[in-house]
């Protein structure tokens, strides 16, 4: 019924001030600091514009314009119409975003698709309210597969870490270096490959489809694993609101459709099938596994739960049951898991 009266409204509109208020052609320019081939842009946005295309009937377009800004910068390039659509991870921005911290926890889902649902679904329930994408529309996020560690020795014990430079995007893994005693350094993806090359970086969390992507196969000798992993990265689709409000009512329900829960699951699906190409890429590379168990997991495990009871302080400060927003995530995990 609210669609319907959505709608007739938008067709009483129209009689008053002419068809564009209801067929109103838009163009969006989205902002890319990725690497023009990579598959974020090749197999998920890209795929999601025509989608959204074919969907408006050619009313909604879309323009692929060079980086307008540095990486960590597009949220605030999309709010204020830079740029009209942009990717960014959640962690690039952390003084923004601290809820959605609960979809970048270590050890919860191996693969991408369960905790990116889990995630937005416990996002739709409990978080909405907490409003920490104000400012702009968001369309979506998801989650990667988990970040593991790839260092540029042979590493087989946590350890053997103490000391070593590696690079972090986020709060979490930022906690996560100080549980492992490694020197965290904090870089935007995109600025791996140098880092490395130089030797500024002994190591990276990463996913094993990005130390490919990124060409970094040449640098890496060691894998370390963990269950769950040690992070998920959260990233985000968000669109200017003005530009957002542009859109004709009809061709928003038709891109709502293609967002929200659909474009989690669909990207995740992207990121769970690379890693597996990723991982095949790697072994063929020589590079060494790890996967850590027993005690020294256990330990681990220990001295990172803080960052549970943390989240459902910093949620319960907000308004929130944290705990049940948290249980509620656990809940998902696991029946998204025995799908």
């Amino acid at each position: 019924m609210k669609i319907k009266a959505l709608l007739t409204s938008a067709v009483i509109v129209g009689i008053g001030t002419g068809s564009a208020a209801i067929a109103q052609d838009v163009t969006l320019r989205f902002s890319n600091w990725l690497p023009p081939t990579h598959y974020i842009v090749t197999e998920m946005i890209q795929p999601w514009m025509a989608s959204v295309e074919e969907a408006t009937e050619g009313r909604v377009t879309f323009e692929i314009q060079p980086a307008l800004g540095a990486p960590a910068a597009h949220v605030d390039l999309v709010a204020t119409g830079v740029a009209d659509l942009g990717f960014v991870p959640h962690g690039y921005t952390p003084a923004r975003f601290r809820l959605t911290e609960i979809g970048e926890l270590p050890f919860t889902s191996d693969d991408a698709v369960t905790n990116s649902v889990a995630y937005w679904r416990t996002y739709q329930k409990f978080l909405l309210d907490a409003n920490e994408h104000r400012g702009v529309k968001l369309l979506s996020f998801w989650t990667t597969t988990p970040s593991q560690l790839f260092m540029s020795d042979d590493v087989d014990t946590l350890a053997a870490l103490e000391g070593q430079k590696v690079r972090v995007t986020s709060p979490t893994l930022q906690k996560v270096g100080e549980a492992l005693e490694v020197t965290p350094i904090t870089a935007a993806s995109s600025d791996t490959y140098e880092m490395m090359s130089r030797g500024t970086l002994d190591g990276t969390f990463f996913q094993s489809d990005s130390v490919v992507a990124f060409r970094l196969t040449e640098y890496i000798d060691s894998q370390v694993n963990v269950p769950g992993g040690f992070t998920h990265s959260s990233q985000m689709l968000i669109m200017n609101p003005d530009k957002w409000s542009a859109i004709s009512p009809e061709d928003q329900i038709a891109i709502e459709a293609l967002s929200g829960e659909a474009m989690s699951r669909a990207f995740a699906a992207v990121w769970d099938a690379k890693a597996s190409e990723g991982d095949q890429v790697l072994a063929e590379n020589g590079v060494k596994v790890t996967e850590i168990g027993g005690d020294e997991l256990a330990a681990l495990q220990e001295s990172l739960a803080y960052l549970r009871t943390d989240w459902i302080e910093a949620a319960n400060e907000r308004g929130i049951d944290g705990a049940a927003a948290m249980q509620y995530y656990q809940d998902q995990l696991e029946a998204l898991g025995d799908e």
